[in-house]
């Protein structure tokens, strides 16, 4: 039956002209008013604009014009015209213009130079490099013209002081046809004040440039090769244009100084003229959205009344034809039979799940009948007695009052769920849903859930299964048995080399080899990664030759697995590395034996692969100290444990001038433990990092202690970084915290870094090193020599010393070598300007050497052992230590 559908568009059509009538009043009243807003907001940015130009104008006119005078005026100051040949008095000179110098803050110093460039008086010695600073180009510019006038010059980094600056320069013309030039040298951070004039517009972008676009000053600071702009300067207020630094759309306000060729202009983008309103009109904008909400909220109310209104009428119509397509577009099969067993109704998925009905099926049709035509389409095979009884079978579940469920196997391969329920009437409703999938999903299950989907093999879930088996066999058989671990040597390169598709090639490569290296009845698996076992089974009772099978196996494994592979077209060489543990009484868990197995293979790791290595107790002795040790180490860092040790530094006359902290752990069962027995595993468990911090932090405290005991108080204190602490992303940021918190001289701080952790990434050393640097933290090369530095790299560097290793110091006098490595260290050191100190010095002939050749401080035995803080106070009084 066909609903009509005119009545609900009229209603939906009428609701929503309306809501159209009102959204389209309240949208045209907010534009309007965000307009209005937009415009006042880009009149008061002008006005801003236009007079902040102005006022910097005057301001850059005068001080122009004072520069302009300064220069004019060294003809009269210097006397020059009265020269008549006779040669220029400097010294007499630079006085006078250090005088007149002294009379204008913003000059640095103003010099006369003669036409080759060369200084003949200035304000300040250090003009005297200017001969190299003015390029040619400029003093051409400044001399030529006939008539003198001032010339400004391009933006320019000072030779002396490294910053900005600015020349101004002026032609002075003598009575004998000379031209002389006089210049003045301004910061162009002087002129940063006199052009903003404390005026601060947010986003407003300030030049002073030359009427071509050459740029001389920008705020905010910009590169002087900036990109060409467009426009050229025009004088006024002009929307529209681009901004003069970041070129974004924007209003441009320029205006000419008192020179013609130097402009001044302000740019003001469009984005931020309009910030000030922004707040207002996104309330507009919100408020609008509201009101229009409300009335779409009240437009869909309407709706909804009426549509269901309407709706009411059509759903008993449209109720019996939606339960004939529900039944006609169900997923299972389904069956009706009455009392009698007969078929009263059934559907298309029906007669797809059994084709052989189709034709056969009508209404009032037996249901033991169509059981017989299936019985000879599923039991082709089948005797007519066979089937009858099939038949017979199936028959008495019908007549179950609770109803039933089974699951019914179609030709082919397909399974179906048949769930029969009674009716009211007597009659039984069945229905019949394809499991097919669900079977094959739990199966597929099943096979993730036990085997490794890349290469097949049995995962960790059932290889302990298996062992588990295994060992409960070999107690009971009195055999031995045994688990290899395998670890594919670099397979890590090769992933992250050639991709993991390669190494996945390779992996299922090494599965198939694994499997024909060992018999049917042994189990190969993989546990992860490029981690395979091997469980060996019904080995020999007799350990001896079991372990004499185990490496028969291990070896023909070995063998196997370094046949070349041929991965993507590539031929690829592997090893790998085994561990083997044999079991025979049941006394060690699954997991037992997997973890002495892989121990083993881990002592091969250590020798670099490729071999066989049978578990020894040994082995988990030493790993469980280790544990131990770790353990130990975190209570050690929770409880206080350590403590600072100090070893003196001094300068050949006696006076000392630093110290080192040294790491010392007072265990509370062994004693004073030395770094040597526990850094080792702090680096590998990780525990370096907050141990390093609280070195650091002590450190910084008992600087900040030592500012308050006279002899302690200029102290230089080195602290060792570890690699691992350095290359935390926040190293920089926590060492200024520390001594901010501690209140500790930073630059009485020393940092010690070895060469291998300074070149592991150079660029974020340098980076970090620079940050620290700035803060007044010094850095010392520590080892240096032992590794590979580049000269290059240690250019770069912002290093203040470097520590001669004591591996060096130790052969002085006994290997020439040495001394010629300690001679070239020192003579590095003198060319970089960097201090140098030598540790481990402990005889005096050690210290003559090294005093003979340059090194000046020195640590070591000779000077004294490291200390308690205690200890070295008193020894810093005795050494009269005080003076920095």
């Amino acid at each position: 039956m066909t609903v009509p559908t005119f009545p609900l568009a009229r209603i939906r059509v009428t609701v929503w002209s309306v809501v159209a009538f009102f959204l389209a009043a309240l949208a045209l009243g907010a534009a309007l008013l965000m307009q209005r807003m937009r415009q006042a907001d880009l009149a008061d940015s002008e006005a801003q604009v236009v007079h902040f130009v102005a006022g910097a104008e005057a301001a850059l006119n005068r001080v122009l014009l004072g520069f302009d005078v300064l220069l004019a005026s060294t003809d009269e100051m210097l006397g020059l015209s009265a020269l008549e040949g006779r040669p220029l008095d400097a010294a007499t000179a630079s006085q006078v213009l250090r005088r007149a110098t002294r009379q204008n803050l913003m000059v640095r110093f103003v010099a006369l130079l003669d036409d080759q460039g060369r200084v003949l008086a200035s304000s300040d010695p250090a003009a005297e490099q200017l001969v190299v600073e003015v390029p040619e180009r400029f003093l051409r510019q400044v001399l030529d013209p006939s008539v003198a006038s001032m010339v400004v010059s391009p933006p320019m980094v000072s030779f002396a002081s490294s910053e900005s600056v600015l020349y101004m320069a002026r032609a002075v013309h003598m009575e004998d046809g000379r031209r002389l030039l006089a210049l003045a040298q301004v910061p162009v951070a002087m002129l940063v004040p006199v052009l903003m004039q404390s005026v601060d517009i947010a986003g407003l972008e300030v030049t002073f440039e030359r009427q071509d676009g050459e740029l001389l000053l920008a705020v905010p600071a910009a590169s002087v090769a900036r990109r060409a702009v467009p426009q050229p300067l025009q004088p006024g207020a002009h929307w529209g244009r681009q901004a003069r630094l970041s070129q974004v759309d924007a209003l441009v306000v320029a205006q000419p100084s008192l020179y013609p060729q130097l402009w001044i202009s302000a740019s003001l983008s469009t984005e931020a003229a309009l910030a000030g309103s922004r707040t207002e009109r996104m309330g507009v904008l919100w408020a609008a959205l509201l009101f229009a909400a409300m009335v779409l909220g009240a437009g869909v109310l309407v709706q909804s009344y009426l549509v269901r209104m309407y709706a009411a009428r059509q759903e008993i119509t449209q109720a019996k034809a939606t339960l004939d397509q529900a039944l006609g577009s169900m997923v299972s099969g389904f069956m009706l039979l009455d009392a009698q067993r007969r078929v009263v109704q059934w559907n298309r998925r029906y007669e797809e799940l059994f084709p052989w009905l189709q034709g056969s099926l009508v209404e009032g049709l037996p249901f033991e009948v169509a059981l017989e035509i299936s019985a000879r389409c599923q039991l082709p095979g089948a005797s007519e007695a066979q089937r009858s009884e099939w038949v017979q079978r199936r028959m008495l579940l019908l007549y179950n009052p609770d109803g039933c469920s089974f699951e019914q196997y179609l030709t082919p391969g397909m399974y179906v769920q048949v769930t029969e329920r009674p009716t009211p009437e007597g009659g039984r409703v069945i229905s019949y849903h394809d499991v097919t999938e669900l079977r094959r999903a739990s199966a597929e299950i099943e096979s993730l859930a036990f085997y490794d989907p890349l290469t097949g093999l049995p995962n960790r879930r059932m290889l302990l299964d298996r062992l588990g088996q295994a060992t409960q066999q070999v107690q009971r058989s009195g055999h031995t048995g045994a688990l290899l671990f395998l670890d594919l040597d670099h397979f890590k390169v090769l992933n992250d080399t050639r991709g993991h598709e390669v190494g996945d090639q390779l992996l299922q490569q090494v599965a198939q080899r694994l499997k024909a290296s060992v018999r049917s009845c042994d189990v190969v698996a993989r546990l992860g990664g490029d981690e395979f076992v091997v469980l060996l089974g019904e080995l020999s009772s007799d350990a001896a030759q079991a372990a004499w099978q185990v490496q028969h196996v291990g070896e023909k494994i070995l063998h196997a697995l370094a046949q070349p592979y041929m991965l993507d077209g590539q031929v690829h060489r592997s090893s790998c590395s085994v561990g083997a543990a044999l079991f025979s009484d049941g006394s060690q868990s699954a997991v037992e034996l997997l973890k002495r197995a892989d121990i083993a293979m881990y002592q091969v790791k250590a020798q670099r692969g490729n071999a066989l290595c049978f578990f020894d107790p040994q082995m988990e002795v030493e790993i469980n100290q280790r544990a131990r040790l770790e353990t130990d180490l975190q209570t050690a860092l929770v409880e206080g444990q350590f403590e600072l040790h100090y070893q003196p530094q001094f300068t050949l006359a006696g006076q000392m001038v630093g110290v080192e902290a040294l790491l010392r752990w007072s265990h509370p069962q062994r004693g004073m433990v030395s770094p040597g027995e526990f850094i080792a595993a702090a680096e590998d468990s990780g525990l370096i990092v907050p141990l390093g911090q609280w070195v650091l932090r002590q450190a910084c405290m008992q600087l900040a202690a030592w500012q308050q005991v006279p002899h302690c108080a200029s102290l230089q204190l080195a602290v060792n970084v570890s690699a691992r602490q350095f290359r935390q992303p926040d190293f920089a940021q926590q060492v200024i915290a520390q001594i901010q918190q501690a209140g500790a001289p930073a630059h009485r701080l020393k940092l010690e870094l070895t060469e291998s952790l300074v070149l592991e990434d150079v660029q974020d050393s340098i980076a970090k090193m620079h940050q620290l640097r700035t803060k007044g933290v010094r850095f010392s090369m520590d080892d240096f020599g032992t590794g590979h530095s580049s000269l290059a790299y240690l250019t770069r560097l912002p290093l203040h010393q470097l520590k001669i290793d004591q591996s060096f110091v130790r052969h002085i006098g006994q290997q020439h070598t040495d001394d010629v490595i300690v001679q070239t260290i020192i003579g590095m050191a003198r060319t970089l300007e960097l201090e140098v100190i030598a540790e481990g010095v402990e005889t005096p002939a050690q210290r003559d050497f090294l005093a003979d050749h340059g090194c000046t401080l020195y640590q070591g035995y000779l000077y004294g052992r490291p200390m308690p803080v205690q200890e070295l106070v008193a020894r810093a009084a005795q050494a009269g230590q005080g003076v920095a």
